[in-house]
């Protein structure tokens, strides 16, 4: 896909206008360590799509930069991107990546695929599935959701679970969910969960499991999911 970026124009006039209303309330001194303007580089996603970074297609908005010799960029939306995409914004002078979803997006996903680990390991015909206790949360208070997703019944049902924009996230301080969270973690306990499993329901931690730099308990693996996407944008920005 593609997507309208920032033009020249509107990054410099945005600068403009900000440096004019803080010189007006005699607020020269505070402007002067500002260091960053957030712009659209032609990155985004949607519920089930990411548009990647290409640098020829911000290379006018990355050249503003040269008159701006106060002011890096900051990008907008730059959840899922692959990190050869993360690198080339940086290098291109987009240096502080906004992120958002994509962290509580990896974490549901592990707690997911934790959610199928403990109906094997520790199957129990009277305690819910994570999916089923969220579907019922979301269900009894539509108001993240629902105006984010459309669509059939069918296709609303995958966007609330697996969307990238994932609304999802809003709902995990509620009760319910909370209880869930905390009867899956019950069940899988400080055990050890054996490879396979963890190559079957979460395979992005596969590697780090075999390498013996994450421990296969159901904490550690939580903690893993959401760090392996800060380490993707430490690789970037290092």
């Amino acid at each position: 896909g593609h997507l309208a970026g920032t033009t020249p124009e509107a990054a410099g006039e945005t600068v403009r206008i900000h440096q004019q209303a803080f010189h007006q309330r005699g607020l020269d001194h505070a402007f002067s360590r500002a260091i960053g303007v957030v712009v659209q580089p032609g990155v985004e996603f949607g519920n089930a799509e990411v548009i990647t970074y290409r640098p020829e297609r911000a290379r006018a908005l990355a050249g503003t930069l040269r008159d701006l010799p106060q002011f890096v960029f900051e990008a907008h939306s730059t959840d899922y991107q692959p990190v050869a995409a993360l690198t080339a914004l940086v290098d291109d002078g987009f240096a502080i990546l906004k992120v958002g979803p994509w962290l509580t997006f990896a974490l549901r996903e592990a707690l997911y695929g934790l959610s199928h680990i403990a109906d094997i390991l520790a199957p129990d015909p009277a305690r819910e599935s994570l999916p089923a206790a969220m579907e019922r949360v979301m269900l009894a208070a539509p108001g993240n959701w629902k105006n984010y997703y459309h669509g059939s019944e069918a296709e609303q049902r995958i966007e609330r679970h697996f969307s990238y924009s994932d609304r999802i996230r809003y709902y995990w301080p509620a009760q319910t969910a909370q209880q869930a969270v905390d009867s899956l973690m019950q069940a899988l306990g400080e055990r050890d969960i054996p490879s396979p499993l963890i190559s079957q329901y979460l395979g992005r931690l596969d590697g780090a499991v075999a390498s013996g730099s994450v421990a296969p308990r159901a904490r550690e693996l939580l903690i893993a999911a959401v760090t392996d996407v800060l380490d993707i944008y430490a690789s970037a920005t290092g």
